[in-house]
């Protein structure tokens, strides 16, 4: 009778791993000792646990948890021992395994893993300067005289990156290994349901004669390095397609003899395989030292913000090496409902990582809200990194974490992806297009008397323009797409608006983790973005409309055969710029640490056809070699898939001769598409019958020129000038009617307060100027600006001789003063440091509810203070003591809020010696 044995290292919580390393790896963090001191005394966003009741009860819960899992252990281990001792009579002669080794330390110098901290000893020794020493290093193996696991084992996590091989060791109990008699087997093991034909279960017997690796490079492989006494010393190959994410180790024995039992002894603890952007045979693989420093190692950077005037960038902490980054990344994957088997290709796993990283009702890492209150969670600008975001998600049961928004996804997507092993940066795109149509044009509609209509004539038109939009790229080949579209891909993990409104209210047990493909967005390849040719995989429609779509004006006019008339829009283009921080600077001053990358997406020949277009129609070049740009194409040979909400019907001649907006003479044959391939098009980009009269274009006599003057720098607090110049360059008097207005914006162009109005009509004579002016004092803004301070200003005009009319809109953001940091002495590695973080009130009101945040990757866990009333125009200085944990260049972040005034933001970089 064949049976199987179970034998497992003291200590180890089994029934805890049992439930939780299918898909999360949180038993690696259940057994850190720095995540569960943390644990305890904080509560789910970095405050003392004393201080909210919410806190301890956490605590109490997780604390319960692991008292009940580790006593079940216990006896579970107890009545083993007593099997194996009732069963220590009966006949085996299997060998019997007392530990494994997988040098944690060694490899994952090796494998340039060594600064994730569950390669460390569980936080316990966590920046010591003997941590490293007490390693051994893998190439004087050879040499060592005794091989005493013992004392080299340790609760270390191995972290390795596929495409490499490891080494480790196993060690017997009673005898020595006998080829002639034993039969030993390493077992490697993924997700809930392992199988050798899904690539999920690597069984890999110990041969000792085999001294080099035999087989093809694409599988698995072991070699034997040494064997002394009772312990056995091996080299594993991990293939460069190896499946990503947590991986169990088992070894089996029996014997030569068929049929003889089969025991298996579970190591303690699981490894971690990554991607690898230093091996060749990796779809990651980046050929550039400097780049995967900055993209895969460095674990500070910067998100733009801001507006395309001024672009400011915001400091992160990445913290992609941080104990609860690769937990929290597991267990985000197990909820994405990615099957086991896809987790070797990139382009699947950063699609659902994509999707699962914004909530989708009930599941997901981050809720986002981009208005109203935040009482309930954290303000999205209160976030100096990644970490804190991670800890609070793991502590709390998977909930989401609130809140997010557009740069915050983008940089904990950032955070995950580099944690993963994927080379990865945030990108942001100012003046970005939120299309919820399916079309390539932004709409806003305008009464007669120049005041915006919410939601346009129908009440359905949801068109937005972003003032900015965050999203993140990540480095990766296309194997599944033509060739020339490798490189950069751009996955946006912000939930589309159409899903963030209907997943509102709704039942969170009425989908389950499945339900995410409606907030899927990318890879899309950025090559393919430049080209236009947007069929391609995935979601390259959306992507190309945020950069590329036409901002279209319409005025009510009764004279119009639809109620609504064409107004021309100066200078206010979709994509005006689109930046990253460049490798290898860095700049807490200013922002010289910019990268323009606006060329990676867009050409001059798209700037001048689709940005600078009056008429108001697309020239279906765009789309070259597609029928429809709904369409995705993976490969010739590939089902072509269409995009659900859309319908697309090719029309017949009839059709097209109905329509007489359509003007074929305007539209060149060089693509050598006939006019229903190019009305098909058409068709598709304008999604809906009703959009077709903007089409229809009349010539203007336009000799009256409007200029939308750009707005200086303001300082919060400090009134400011919005103006308009007019000229009239006709030989004739020509009557002005001009509205100008300011509104306080979220920076997602959601209009939330009025701030002033102006309403003029006057003359102007041949050739003569004139300036409107309307000026904001502090008085009538302190109370209506929200959130970061954007301020979005319309000007529309119109001429009453000629029926000649303008529209123009900007954008500028209030400046807030820099946080100031200063770092006393010279920093240690455990040696106590101080911090001072000042600043001056710039208005004239007391600042109330104040707190400071702040973040060190290797310096300090993310905390948050509070702090006393600011009076107005006081100079404020706040200390706070710190303990380095790592050496090297460091990087201090902070933030200051208050009800009145917030996202003060800082930044410091910091050396520690050793």
């Amino acid at each position: 009778m064949l049976r199987r044995s179970m034998m497992n290292q003291q200590g180890s919580p089994t029934l805890l791993r049992h439930s939780m390393s299918g898909n999360s790896g949180l038993n690696n963090l259940a057994n850190s000792s720095g995540f569960a001191r943390r644990n305890a005394d904080q509560d789910g966003m970095g405050n003392n646990a004393s201080a909210r009741s919410g806190g301890n009860s956490a605590a109490y819960r997780a604390s319960l948890v692991s008292h009940y899992a580790e006593d079940l252990d216990r006896r579970r281990r107890a009545e083993r021992a007593v099997e194996e001792k009732l069963t220590d009579g009966m006949p085996s002669d299997n060998l019997k395994i007392d530990s494994v080794e997988l040098f944690a330390r060694d490899n994952a110098r090796e494998h340039r893993t060594d600064r994730y901290e569950v390669v460390l000893d569980s936080g316990r020794d966590i920046g010591s300067p003997s941590t490293m020493a007490r390693s051994r290093s893998m190439t004087n193996m050879a040499s060592m005289t005794s091989m005493d696991y013992h004392s080299s084992s340790s609760p270390s996590t191995a972290v390795l990156r596929r495409g490499q091989p490891f080494f480790m060791a196993v060690r017997m109990k009673d005898r020595n290994f006998d080829p002639r008699r034993d039969v030993l087997r390493a077992v490697f093991t993924f997700g809930p349901n392992p199988q050798v034909t899904k690539g999920s279960k690597v069984v890999l017997p110990f041969h000792m004669n085999q001294r080099e690796f035999t087989r093809a490079p694409q599988k698995w492989d072991m070699r034997i390095h040494q064997q002394e006494g009772f312990n056995i010393s091996c080299q594993v190959h991990i293939p460069a397609n190896a499946l990503v994410g947590l991986w169990r180790v088992n070894i089996e024995t029996t014997t030569t003899t068929p049929g003889a039992r089969i025991d298996e002894f579970r190591c303690k603890d699981d490894i971690y395989v990554l991607f690898n952007p230093f091996c060749r045979e990796d779809c990651v693989y980046l050929d550039d030292e400097e780049l995967r420093r900055e993209y895969l190692m460095n674990d500070t950077g910067k998100v733009f913000v801001g507006t395309h005037h001024r672009p400011k960038g915001r400091r992160w902490i990445y913290g992609q090496f941080s104990d609860v980054a690769l937990p929290a990344a597991q267990l985000l994957l197990g909820q994405s409902g990615l099957n086991p088997t896809e987790r070797g290709n990139p382009v699947q796993v950063v699609r659902a990582i994509a999707s699962i990283i914004n909530a989708n009702e009930g599941f997901g890492l981050l809720e986002g809200k981009w208005e109203g209150s935040f009482e309930d969670g954290v303000c999205p600008w209160v976030w100096t990194g990644s970490s804190k975001i991670f800890e609070h998600y793991l502590r709390n049961g998977s909930k989401p974490v609130k809140y997010g928004q557009c740069w915050v996804f983008a940089a904990v997507a950032t955070s995950i992806f580099r944690a993963l092993g994927i080379p990865s940066r945030p990108v942001t795109n100012f003046v970005s297009a939120r299309d919820t149509n399916h079309t390539l044009s932004v709409d806003k509609y305008f009464d007669v008397f120049g005041d915006e209509m919410k939601g346009g004539p129908d009440g359905d038109n949801q068109d937005a323009l972003w003032n900015f939009h965050a999203w993140t790229e990540v480095w990766m080949s296309r194997p599944d797409l033509q060739t020339g579209y490798n490189g950069w891909q751009a996955v946006d993990p912000t939930p589309p608006p159409q899903c963030r409104q209907n997943s509102t209210g709704a039942d969170p047990k009425s989908r389950g983790p499945l339900a995410v493909e409606g907030f899927r967005r990318g890879p899309s390849s950025v090559e393919s973005v430049r080209r236009g040719e947007i069929g391609f995989a995935f979601d390259t429609p959306y992507l190309f409309a945020e950069i590329n779509a036409e901002v279209t004006h319409f005025q009510e006019d009764e004279t119009s055969h639809w109620g609504f008339k064409k107004i021309p829009v100066n200078n206010y283009q979709v994509g005006r710029l689109i930046l990253t921080k460049r490798p290898g600077a860095d700049d807490d001053v200013s922002d010289a640490d910019v990268e323009d990358i606006t060329g990676l997406y867009k050409t001059l020949d798209n700037t001048s056809r689709y940005q600078r277009q009056s008429d108001g129609c697309f020239n279906s070049l765009f789309n070259q070699g597609m029928t429809s740009p709904y369409l995705e194409r993976r490969d010739r040979e590939r089902d072509v898939i269409q995009y659900p909400g859309t319908s697309v019907r090719r029309p017949s001649a009839m059709d097209i001769a109905r329509k007489p907006w359509y003007d074929e003479s305007r539209y060149p044959a060089d693509s050598g598409k006939t006019a229903a391939d190019r009305m098909s098009a058409m068709n598709a980009a304008r999604s809906v019958d009703r959009a077709q009269p903007i089409f229809d274009s009349r010539t203007l006599n336009e000799d009256v020129q409007f200029d939308l003057v750009e707005q200086e720098k303001v300082a919060w607090g400090q009134p400011f000038n919005v103006q308009v110049l007019i000229q009239n360059r006709s030989q004739e008097t020509r009557t002005i009617t001009a509205y100008l207005c300011a509104n306080s914006v979220y920076y997602t162009g959601v209009t939330a307060r009025r701030l002033g109005r102006s309403d003029r009509q006057f003359v102007l004579q041949p050739g003569s100027r004139e300036t409107m002016q309307l000026r904001i004092s502090w008085e009538e803004y302190r109370e209506r600006v929200v959130d970061y301070g954007h301020i979005k200003v319309f000007a529309m005009a119109s001429v009453q001789e000629t029926k000649q009319s303008c529209s123009a809109e900007d954008d500028f953001q209030l400046e807030k003063p820099k946080l100031d940091i200063q770092v006393r002495g010279n920093p240690q590695i455990g040696q106590e440091c101080f911090a001072t973080f000042s600043f001056m009130n710039p208005v004239p009101v007391t600042l109330t509810e104040c707190e400071f945040s702040f973040e060190g990757s290797g310096l300090v866990r993310a905390q948050t203070v509070k702090y006393r009333d600011v009076k107005p125009g006081e100079m404020i200085s706040f200390v706070q003591k710190f303990l380095p944990r790592f050496n090297g260049e460091r990087k201090l972040v902070a933030t200051f809020n208050s009800r009145e005034l917030g996202d003060i933001v800082g930044s410091r970089p910091i050396h520690v010696r050793e």
